[in-house]
């Protein structure tokens, strides 16, 4: 029996649900993983490849699912593939090969998977009734994926374990399957011709918009520093005594769900850019909570700064795609939400990775008290983006907000 739109709209959910439960496996068992092996020197290089990868695919492939191709199925295509070299990296991780083989397999990963997020985004906010109501619903679906995905390696004990990596692929694998049965989104755009339109890079005009310029740029800025939430969190909770770090990493998870849902509530009541703030303002709470935890050797502090994760990520991830998706062109949705991935995922992505690996080296010993520092420095950092975001956003008043 053919699948009504309804079902099909469902199933969005379920591929939302299978995306993110793979990261949410791998991601925060990485430096265990790697500590396990005795390469966490590959870390910030491993945590820098990733963006770095997908900065050359995120604007080619949502350029072509505007112009070319059927966003659905370009998107059951990169996962199948992506899958593929995810496996083939941790096997390389668990049979020991030399740690170059991880960083090639996990960069071709990376090469395709890159641009899933922001496929995935536009396929949801084309078919999805009132979106900014609707699009943190189905969010949720990724923050169950995750959270799922992060208490199954550790009730299997696989925090330390390659094989973590290699069951997410399979998760990856049955997950662009079920793309094919998503509602059909085609490509909108067919008028842009030329090597720019094919590449992507006509994105970069949105740029001349002084609200697009502000948003971009301030969510660019403060994700840098939260790079070190997933690569440096699961390494703080093992020095303070945790048995199972990626298990309690879902807390902000269970968090996000009920951030998910108040957002879906709120959404049409309050303009978008306010909780663009709030969730940078609670991301400097977080740091503040990590730092006071290396002062006063608490480990519920950083379970607590951990839950600041549910709201942290719905209030700048989630609002900002909205935020985004109401002041582009219909012919550039695709484009616009690849843009977004390209700087707030690959750009800041591998600044981030290396600025927080130079930071802890400096400041973080055997001692505990020394992760205070460490997490104060990126504390003060983040008030870069916050003021940014009230100069070049707030500070515009003629805006059409929801």
């Amino acid at each position: 029996m053919q699948m009504t739109l309804k079902h099909r709209r469902y199933m969005m959910w379920v591929v939302m649900c299978l995306m993110f439960m793979p990261p949410g496996m791998w991601v925060p068992s990485l430096p265990n993983i790697l500590e396990a092996q005795g390469v966490r020197w590959v870390l910030p290089y491993a945590m820098a490849l990733t963006p770095l990868c997908a900065m050359f695919s995120a604007l080619m492939f949502g350029a072509l699912s505007d112009r070319k191709m059927n966003a659905e199925k370009l998107l059951g295509a990169l996962a199948i593939f992506g899958a593929f070299f995810l496996w083939l990296g941790f096997f390389a991780l668990e049979h020991r090969w030399h740690p170059g083989w991880y960083l090639f397999f996990q960069g071709c990963n990376a090469l395709i998977s890159g641009p899933m997020f922001a496929l995935i985004t536009k396929i949801k906010l084309v078919n999805l009734p009132n979106a900014a109501k609707s699009f943190p619903l189905y969010a949720v679906g990724g923050t169950v994926g995750w959270m799922a995905g992060g208490c199954i390696v550790s009730w299997f004990a696989l925090d330390q374990s390659a094989d973590t990596g290699q069951w997410a692929a399979y998760i990856r694998l049955l997950m662009g399957f079920l793309c094919f049965l998503l509602p059909a989104t085609p490509p909108t755009d067919h008028v842009s011709r030329g090597w720019r339109a094919a590449l992507g890079l006509t994105a970069f005009k949105l740029l001349k918009v002084r609200e697009l310029r502000g948003f971009y740029f301030a969510s660019a800025l403060f994700a840098i520093p939260c790079v070190s939430f997933y690569m440096l969190v699961p390494t703080m909770l093992m020095e303070f005594g945790s048995l199972y770090p990626t298990a309690q990493m879902t807390l902000g998870q269970v968090v996000e769900i009920g951030s998910m849902l108040f957002l879906s509530m709120v959404a049409g009541r309050f303009r978008i850019r306010w909780f663009l703030i709030v969730g940078m303002v609670l991301g400097l709470a977080r740091f503040a909570l990590f730092a006071l935890a290396g002062d006063l050797g608490l480990l519920a502090l950083i379970w607590l700064g951990i839950a600041l994760h549910g709201p942290i990520y719905t209030f700048t991830m989630v609002a900002g795609r909205i935020f985004l998706d109401k002041r582009v062109p219909d012919t550039m949705r695709g484009q616009a939400q690849a843009l977004y991935q390209l700087l707030v995922g690959s750009v800041a992505g591998i600044v981030g990775s290396f600025f927080c690996e130079v930071v802890y080296q400096q400041h973080v010993t055997e001692k505990l008290s020394s992760w205070s520092v460490f997490w104060w420095a990126l504390a003060g950092f983040t008030l870069i983006p916050l003021a940014y975001f009230f100069i070049g956003v707030i500070g515009k008043s003629s805006e059409q907000e929801q």
